[in-house]
């Protein structure tokens, strides 16, 4: 088993720990196509593709990633001892050394271009030297090209500039079992004085999660203190992770330069002043604005009632139907920042019909397979907007030719590509 894959999520996906999140993205939709159960045709096909959604749920979330990172970290209460042997100390994920103050962080990323923004967390165990450096480059790609994307990119850089400004997300449980391990670690090299003073931060975070993991944290920490009892008094670290630190200045010294720009900028521009006559020559201004439409609120589930699911599939509660061809369809959400809920119909039935039922998340594909040949369309529903669209008709054929079949596979993009070929139109909400 590899230390830094207890349970093989990353080996399922073909990558290593250290991968980043797009990568991982890009990973699962290789394997996804490979393991669909509707291709793959192993015995246990459902089952490995569970498997593999599984893996993705963990790798894709930061804070569960993280604490799936760290789960080697673990020490039975009961093997605590300072006797023990000898632990493999936690080193820096980055520049791979050992350090006495490791911490689990998570920085964020903007990138955008027009009408895509894409917020990606960077993350690892990072000693302070290589954690610097990360969260320099990641807060200056955010300023430089994090603010193009409509709508999303002036919000999501501005909240992760200020993210990492104050020093990013540093889980207090997943931090803390990560420094009892180290000091225990250091402990078994008979490094006691270190150890108790790498104790004492553990303790800390411990004290500051208030669930029940934060109760048997408190008590290994405990016990690993007294095993660590010194005759004289232990000199606490300085905490290089405090906020203000190092990178904060560097940072702050960006933000003020330019702010100081922009303000420049606007101060040096002459106000411009509008006005309008009335049909009598005098000035007016415009009338009480009319009333605006009710609000979209996003759903968390389909009209059959049935949650959304976490990853792109099928949702439960919807017969798949007409499973008996040959031809498949890709829907590719692969350039959108939203979610999508998905209908393949049948306008062959009168009326149309739905015959599969499915959810896309944002920057990922799904592949309907093993559909009849006929006439169909795609219709889905924007989560983020709540608008309404479908494709024009899509015509599945199968052809018997010398040696088998010749079938259709198609593949719809729901964004604007360049000269191409599929349209598609709004629809009302009785449409879908």
């Amino acid at each position: 088993m590899n230390r830094k894959d207890p349970l093989g999520y990353y080996s399922l996906l073909g990558i290593s720990p250290t991968e980043s999140d797009v990568e991982i993205k890009t990973a699962f939709r290789q394997r996804a196509k490979e393991l669909h159960p509707d291709r793959n045709p192993l015995p246990h096909a459902v089952q490995q593709f569970q498997r593999l959604n599984e893996a993705y749920e963990v790798l894709s979330n930061p804070e569960a990633r993280a604490r799936y990172d760290t789960l080697y970290t673990e020490i039975p209460q009961e093997s605590v001892s300072s006797q023990q042997t000898e632990l493999e100390p936690i080193t820096c994920s980055c520049c791979g050394q050992v350090t006495a103050q490791p911490r689990y962080v998570i920085f964020y990323q903007v990138t955008s271009f027009i009408f895509v923004t894409i917020r990606s967390p960077i993350q690892g165990i990072f000693c302070p030297s290589c954690a610097e450096r990360k969260v320099l480059r990641s807060t200056i790609v955010t300023w430089l090209i994090g603010w193009w994307g409509l709508p999303r990119g002036v919000v999501y850089s501005l909240t992760t500039i200020i993210h990492n400004l104050l020093g990013g997300s540093k889980p207090d449980d997943v931090n803390a079992r990560l420094l009892i391990y180290q000091a225990w670690s250091f402990a078994t090299r008979n490094k006691l004085d270190l150890a108790h003073a790498i104790a004492i931060d553990a303790k800390t975070l411990a004290y500051r999660v208030k669930t029940d993991e934060g109760f048997e944290l408190r008590n290994l920490v405990d016990k690993l203190l007294i095993a660590l009892e010194a005759a004289t008094p232990v000199k606490r670290l300085q905490n290089v992770w405090s906020v203000p630190n190092r990178p904060f200045y560097l940072q702050s010294v960006i933000l003020i330069a330019v702010v100081a720009l922009v303000a420049g900028s606007i101060l040096q521009t002459p106000p411009k002043t509008t006005s309008s006559l009335s049909s009598n020559g005098t000035n007016s201004s415009s009338g009480s604005p009319s009333p605006s439409p009710p609000q979209y609120v996003r759903p968390t589930s389909a009209d059959n009632g049935a949650l959304f699911p976490s990853v792109s599939s099928y949702i439960s509660g919807y017969p798949l139907q007409f499973t008996d061809g040959y031809s498949s369809v890709t829907v590719d959400n692969s350039q959108n920042d939203s979610d999508v809920f998905v209908k393949l119909f049948s306008i062959d039935t009168n009326p149309p019909e739905p015959i599969r039922v499915l959810f896309i998340r944002a920057r990922e594909t799904f592949t309907v397979e093993n559909v009849r040949a006929g006439n169909y369309d795609v219709r889905y529903r924007d989560l983020d907007s709540g608008g309404l669209s479908r494709t024009e008709q899509l015509n599945l054929k199968e052809v018997q030719v010398v040696g088998g079949v010749e079938f259709s596979e198609l593949t719809l993009s729901l964004y604007k590509v360049r000269d191409g070929n599929m349209q598609t139109y709004s629809i009302l909400e009785n449409e879908f």
